[in-house]
């Protein structure tokens, strides 16, 4: 015996014309804060604009900033740059997240209370982290080459000084303050899990890292999903940390298109150049966001 369909009510287009018009204080406040920069950066884009020029000229170039940033060295550096900083934190941040989770999902108080000192990072402001870790990494007083020095390791000019390792510095930075936050869309994963495959994995005589093999991670899917697509685009418009740690430095090493975006329109004032930087670092976060959406929504199907 079939199930009857139930119709859908339709509604009118008094109804809809209602509806609209609750909504439309919404699209006004979206249309200004988001549509109307983004058609401002893009129109921005196809001129010869600077702002140190007395005149205030603008010329028209059509797409000619677009081709000046796929040839230009400095934006090929910083997009791997940005790649490498991307990778690095992404993926040490869903790691640590996860075995942070693995280990605090109990309801206990004493997990509760460990639980709410692990977010206090991710409740301070991005500049503020990388001041004190600036401090922390300085090489004459900071206390990292302090203790390195201890252990025989040389600090030479700090791990912020040196190309080799400043890098990894700012990467530490950034999983350090954003770690709580996958441990927390982790945890909500790991609470959202139905019990009878563990239970049936118990009688089958499964141990604990077959079920988590076999059965956590699988059903953690779409969790794992959500957490690479928060943190990818969060990690791709990185600024503060890197600010407020290097400046972009030592040389180019840890210059992220971002902040190569910021030294273009802020410094040198090519704010033409500056907008179609911006709009690429935008295209390739919104072409990541679509895929990832893509692959979340195949998912839950």
């Amino acid at each position: 015996m079939k199930t009857p369909m139930i119709a859908r009510p339709r509604l009118s287009l008094g109804g809809e014309l209602s509806y609209l018009g609750m909504l439309a204080p919404l699209l006004i406040f979206v249309a200004a804060i988001a549509v109307y920069p983004l058609l401002f950066s893009f129109g921005i884009s196809l001129f010869k604009y600077r702002l140190t020029d007395p005149n205030q000229t603008k010329t028209f170039i059509g797409l000619a900033n677009y081709l000046r940033a796929f040839s230009d060295p400095v934006v090929i550096t910083s997009l791997k740059a940005t790649i490498l900083f991307v990778v690095g934190t992404v993926t040490t941040e869903i790691v640590l997240g996860l075995g942070l989770a693995m280990l605090l999902v109990a309801e206990t108080r004493l997990m509760q209370i460990i639980r709410s000192f692990l977010l206090i990072p991710m409740a301070l402001p991005s500049l503020v982290v990388g001041l004190v870790w600036k401090s922390l990494y300085n090489a004459d007083f900071g206390i990292i080459p302090y203790y390195l020095k201890l252990l025989g390791i040389s600090a030479g000019h700090g791990p912020l000084g040196e190309i080799s390792t400043a890098m990894p510095a700012v990467i530490l930075v950034d999983v350090w303050q954003w770690t709580p936050l996958l441990m927390v869309i982790f945890l909500a994963g790991l609470k959202s899990l139905p019990i009878e495959p563990y239970e049936a994995a118990r009688v089958d005589g499964a141990s604990r890292w077959q079920s988590f093999v076999f059965i956590t991670l699988p059903l953690l899917k779409p969790t794992f999903l959500i957490a690479l697509l928060l943190r990818t685009m969060q990690s791709f418009k990185v600024f503060d940390i890197i600010y407020a740690t290097t400046a972009g430095g030592p040389g180019t090493a840890t210059s992220v298109l971002n902040y190569h975006i910021y030294t273009v329109g802020m410094v040198f004032f090519d704010m033409g150049y500056a907008a179609s930087l911006a709009n690429i670092l935008l295209a390739v976060v919104a072409v990541l966001s679509i895929l990832y959406v893509m692959v979340l929504e195949r998912q839950q199907a």
